[in-house]
């Protein structure tokens, strides 16, 4: 009997809350400012038409003219301010935008190193701490990016050199730029991935190297988990983020691997395109071929969301649980985050993206720990 994913209960959607936009903070911090800068103008002008009264005869309709006078330059200040503090106001906010975008880590938690090597004549976006630590060996954790698109694109989606401090964080390119897909068994790409810690200790780090780990989405996904399976001896464990496994026949089914982490969204278009639940049943039942109960044996435990991914909303998403398979004889542990967003949705999990949902970062991350 082929393993079926488990759902849980459809949650209610909750409501969110409503933030007041920047324009809106900008109309209030305005309106005081006006409400300051007035009775500072009247101070300005009311003296200096008094003084002017007392040495000079009174002129009908002076007052008033000073009143429009008074008015009127209150209106220019206001219009200068209104066409200087909202265009810096827009501005402002274009920057935020821009830098919530930049790969640098904020608020001073990440990786602050960004370098770029030149593997095997790849590009190889490289995070790193600031401080080259020669003397501490670093885990490393080697992120896999999916079909059209670049290391680059992959570093701003996943951002996963923000959910560690003390980590080398690599990004690499396909062979092919923008690629379809990674090369699996080819030579060259053998080559390539056994490369990669000599690169990043040339590069002036230790790597650990029985804490390397790879994850990947989408077709990055499905390369980690081959990796994983016929390259034990670099890889420590693997997980892929929206796929499952995929050409089988280069596999070398004689190994037993290492553990696996799977995210899946079971409202994935894509997924559904290359076998949507038949293809989440033949992930699992090649990731526990080994098993002695039976690669279709179902997990041992199953955790609802509250207590497996803490911090997850429902807005966005059904459910989200977490299934595992306890490592047993020589079968590797499994974990699978088995969850289904609202709107059906191919993206990396994380609030940017998919409303209430948890971080993939840091809960593959999290994983890499526990088994590493």
């Amino acid at each position: 009997m082929s393993p079926s994913p488990v759902h849980s209960p459809d949650s209610t959607a909750s409501t969110a809350s409503t933030n007041k936009s920047d324009l809106h903070n900008f109309a209030g911090f305005f309106g005081q400012s006006a409400s300051l800068a007035a009775p500072l103008l009247a101070c300005q002008a009311w003296p200096h038409e008094d003084i002017l009264s007392d040495r000079q005869p009174a002129v009908v309709g002076h007052r008033d003219g000073t009143s429009i006078k008074a008015l009127l330059f209150k209106f220019g200040v206001v219009l200068v301010m209104t066409c200087v503090l909202l265009p810096a106001l827009l501005l402002k906010q274009c920057i935020n935008q821009w830098l919530s975008t930049w790969t640098f880590p904020l608020h001073g938690a990440g990786l602050s190193r960004q370098l770029e090597l030149n593997v095997n004549n790849r590009s190889v976006l490289l995070y790193a701490p600031a401080t080259q630590l020669r003397s501490k060996s670093l885990p490393m954790v080697v992120v896999l990016h999916g079909s059209d698109t670049s290391n680059f694109a992959m570093a701003d989606l996943t951002r996963y050199h923000q959910v560690t401090e003390s980590a080398v964080v690599l990004y690499p390119e396909m062979r092919i730029p923008k690629g379809v897909s990674w090369e699996y068994s080819a030579p060259w790409e053998t080559s390539f991935f056994r490369a990669l810690p000599a690169a990043v200790e040339k590069a002036g780090y230790n790597v650990n190297a029985s804490q390397i780990f790879v994850v990947g989405h989408s077709s990055g996904g499905t390369m980690s988990l081959y990796l994983q399976n016929n390259m034990p001896d670099v890889f420590r464990a693997a997980a892929a983020v929206e796929s499952g496994v995929g050409f089988l026949d280069q596999w070398h089914n004689q190994s037993f691997g290492r553990p696996v982490m799977v995210v899946w969204n079971h409202n994935d278009p894509v997924l559904q395109q290359f076998g949507g639940e038949a293809l989440y049943n033949t992930t699992l039942t090649q990731l526990r071929r080994h098993d002695p109960r039976g690669a279709t044996t179902g997990p041992s435990h199953a955790t609802s969301e509250g207590l497996a991914l803490p911090g997850v909303k429902t807005f966005g998403i059904n459910y989200a649980e977490r299934l595992t398979w306890p490592a047993i004889g020589r079968s590797p542990a499994l974990e699978v985050i088995s969850w289904k967003s609202v709107h059906p949705t191919h993206e990396w999990a994380c609030q940017r993206y998919v409303p209430g949902a948890f971080n993939a970062a840091s809960v593959t991350w999290n994983f890499f720990q526990r088994v590493g």
